[in-house]
């Protein structure tokens, strides 16, 4: 599943904006035939792990982003006039916002809660971050795998380091009462963290046929163990955000989160605002529309999200 998954971020598609006419929003076979004439013919590709890439399919990207932007378009406008209904004194701000924007940059019309990846050089729906371990966007087409691919790797590191907690823990006893608590010792294999070199370790195989059972232990307990912390680190932020309805970018660009602020307005006095997230529908619905079933999550499947957190009429 760790392979599989890191394959799929590497390789799947983020979700790329690809410019959207206004005749794209016609259903009529015409427009879609003078439509496909308009696109690209250049080869672009993206991601990849060595030396291979992929190749940006146009016409799938340009359809992704007419579904994604044409089921947006209904619901961002209840969630806007919901807001301008009130009669109340306080201001409400959407952030992220529910309307399309406009890039600088690719110069043309983007869907809303897009955003342009300097390292692709291209706008990417719902764009999270560009990882460079998986030298990809993370976005809406692939962050579930992404999600994936972290907390299999803290299962996997996790399982290991409780097979090897019990030999782990007997062999530094041992190793501590030979040469004492020594982090870094004299000569290699002396200290807790003192491995010898490959080239001893290598020696040390052709001799013996194998490498002393210590060694490997110190090296692969304390390596899964840092793995596990280290990507434990990175999902639990991501698993709030996903909770809450955010992306990393949205997160960091929110002046202060879904909480009251206060903005000065025209006159002396504050005016009170709320700042509110138009695509938060709840922790539950949040992590199913990234996530998708608890099966779906333990093996290997394909699942898209719904722009909404709930089935569209399309599919």
């Amino acid at each position: 599943n760790i392979l599989v998954h890191y394959l799929w971020c590497s390789f799947l598609s983020p979700g790329f904006v690809i410019k959207i006419d206004e005749g794209d929003s016609s259903n009529t076979n015409q427009s879609k035939a003078e439509n496909d004439e308009k696109l690209p013919q250049t080869e672009m590709t993206f991601g990849g792990c060595c030396f291979l890439s992929s190749k940006i399919n146009v016409k799938s990207e340009r359809d992704r982003c007419l579904k994604y932007n044409r089921q947006f378009t209904d619901n961002s406008g209840e969630k806007e006039s919901t807001g301008n209904e009130t009669n109340t004194p306080v201001q409400i701000i959407y952030h992220p916002s529910p309307l399309p924007t406009h890039c600088n940059k690719c110069q043309h019309e983007r869907p809303p809660r897009s955003h342009h990846c300097k390292v692709c050089k291209m706008c990417v729906l719902e764009f999270d971050h560009h990882c460079p371990w998986v030298n990809n966007c993370i976005g809406y087409n692939n962050y579930r795998e992404f999600i994936l691919l972290l907390v299999y790797m803290v299962w996997g590191c996790t399982y290991g380091c409780c097979l090897l907690g019990s030999e782990f823990y007997r062999m530094m006893l041992k190793h501590f009462e030979l040469y004492g608590f020594n982090i870094m010792g004299p000569a290699h294999g002396t200290g807790l963290l003192d491995l010898p070199p490959p080239w001893v370790l290598w020696r040390q195989y052709h001799a013996k046929g194998k490498i002393d059972e210590d060694i490997v232990l110190r090296a692969a307990f304390p390596f899964m163990l840092f793995i596990a912390a280290a990507m434990l680190f990175i999902l639990v932020p991501h698993v709030k955000l996903i909770r809450a309805g955010y992306t990393t970018v949205e997160h960091l660009s929110c002046p202060g989160g879904d909480s009251k602020v206060d903005t000065k307005g025209n006159g002396s006095t504050p005016d009170p605002c709320f700042l509110k997230n138009p695509f938060d529908h709840g922790p539950k619905k949040n992590v199913k529309r990234i996530m998708g079933t608890f099966l779906g999550c333990l093996l290997p499947l394909p699942f898209r999200p719904d722009p909404y957190g709930q089935k569209s009429k399309d599919r």
